[in-house]
């Protein structure tokens, strides 16, 4: 017998299936039939809603209320985001959730209808190991929401007449965010000296065995810890560790009036902020061009560097790949970033930080555009992309005696995967590990970090 009625319809997607089907399709099977057991049947019980279907790549969940629906989704996410899940596949199985609500059309146990069809295309829009829901699930939720939500616009989808306005579950912490705000403004700046008499700032935080943090491109010793890229990182080392930070000569909080600007000098500094906060011996810390930093100070004192991790890390600067587009590419962000760098609305800014951290908030984008502002002047950033885009450490990497993690977004913007890939192929103690994420710094809200998170500490603990 048909009916109808309302009712909030969430669809679930299994991220990757049919390539993960033709790697190794029986383990792939038992490991979603587990997850299905046990993290999402459960939860579907526990918000009272009905599994309408399991399909081989996904669900269809039908609830009589919008909020139920929302906490359901939640749930399974935020189990799903755990690192150590003891039933996996070869890489982290993901999920994608979305959720709508509307009139269904229900014919013996199976439900029909607009609802239906636009919660799965909805669906295919989440983020990996995300959730996408349309306004008027967040309406019809009411004032019983906790969970903090996004907006994320109008969405056209495929078949639908009007544009549909959606949001997504932001899986960050406030009460986080604000403790680092308290951090940046408490934390104590100390300043030293190079041996070309440039001053340098840098600051230490937590403690326990010293890790050190090699400067990358840009950064701001205070800005830093509000922004999405770098701050889950300093915060999860500093509560374990001694974590040593400083600003790259000409940007942050450091000289900017300096007479050169060069990939020797970033590599003499480190060896005066290793000399200031009297490390002796440590790990280093890289991200990005950090990394090859960090390379040539651990080839030139191998005896101070007992481990490097190595984030978004490249062997070779991109004017010098040898692509048809690569030099070209080079030259344009280094065009667009000097000629728009002040700006007050930050249009170019805005692109860069969509390249470097795609995953966050548009929130947290826009306030790490605004402070890129704020850590450097474009004369000096024209500087440092001519030294950036031309590093070439390839003939350095053999030399490089210390265990090392070279850790690699697959879909990374800035950098793509292959050039990971290539820095930890050359170095003779590298640990390769990737993640499905196409962040170059990778955000809290990414289900990637979790799994960033635990292998860095995993491999520090072995060194420090």
């Amino acid at each position: 017998m048909r009916q109808q009625r309302l009712a909030a319809i969430l669809s679930l997607d299994v991220v990757g299936f049919s390539r993960m089907m033709q790697s190794d399709s029986p383990r792939l099977l038992t490991a979603l039939n587990l997850i299905f057991r046990k993290i999402v049947t459960p939860a579907v019980t526990a918000h009272n809603g009905r599994v309408v279907k399991l399909l081989g790549d996904g669900a269809l969940i039908e609830f009589s209320s919008a909020i139920e629906a929302l906490n359901c989704a939640v749930a399974i996410q935020k189990t799903l985001r755990s690192p150590d899940l003891p039933f996996t596949y070869d890489e982290p199985i993901r999920l994608r959730a979305g959720i709508h609500a509307g009139d269904v059309v229900v014919e013996a146990e199976d439900v029909f209808g607009d609802a239906v069809n636009i919660a799965a295309r909805i669906q295919a829009a989440a983020e990996p190991g995300g959730v996408l829901l349309s306004r008027i699930v967040r309406d019809l939720a009411g004032s019983h929401i906790s969970t903090r939500l996004r907006r994320e616009g109008a969405h056209s989808f495929k078949g639908i007449e009007q544009p549909i306005e959606v949001l997504s579950v932001d899986f960050s912490d406030p009460g986080v965010k604000e403790q680092r705000r308290r951090i940046s403004e408490t934390q104590e700046i100390k300043f030293c000296t190079t041996k070309d008499k440039v001053r340098l700032a840098w600051t230490v935080n937590g403690d326990g065995p010293p890790i050190v943090k090699a400067p990358n491109w840009i950064s701001h010793l205070q800005l830093d810890w509000q922004g999405p890229g770098f701050a889950p990182i300093t915060s999860s080392i500093s509560e374990k560790y001694r974590l040593v930070r400083f600003d790259a000569r000409g940007n942050g909080l450091s000289d900017w009036e300096v007479d050169e600007i060069s990939f020797d000098r970033f590599v003499d500094d480190m060896e005066a902020v290793f000399d200031a906060t009297k490390v002796d011996r440590a790990p280093i810390l890289a991200f990005s061009q950090g990394c090859a930093i960090a390379a040539a100070f651990a080839v030139r004192h191998p005896e101070r560097v007992s481990a490097l991790v190595m984030i978004g890390g490249f062997t070779i600067g991109r004017a010098l790949r040898g692509g048809k587009s690569d030099k070209k590419r080079a030259e344009a962000y280094r065009a667009m970033m000097t000629a728009g760098w002040e700006d007050d609305y930050p249009s170019l800014r805005d692109l860069l930080a969509q390249t470097i951290i795609p995953g966050a908030s548009e929130e947290d984008r826009r306030l790490y555009a605004e402070h890129m502002r704020d850590m450097i002047t474009p004369e000096n950033l024209g500087r440092f992309r001519d030294v950036v885009d031309y590093i070439d450490i390839t003939e350095l990497l053999p030399e490089v005696s210390a265990p090392t993690l070279v850790a690699h977004c697959r879909d990374d913007r800035m950098h793509p995967l292959k050039e990971g890939q290539r820095l930890a192929a050359a170095l003779p103690k590298a640990r390769f590990v990737s993640y499905d994420s196409p962040n170059h710094l990778v955000p809290e809200n990414d289900p990637a970090w979790p799994l960033l998170e635990r292998d860095v500490h995993n491999f520090l603990k072995e060194y420090v």
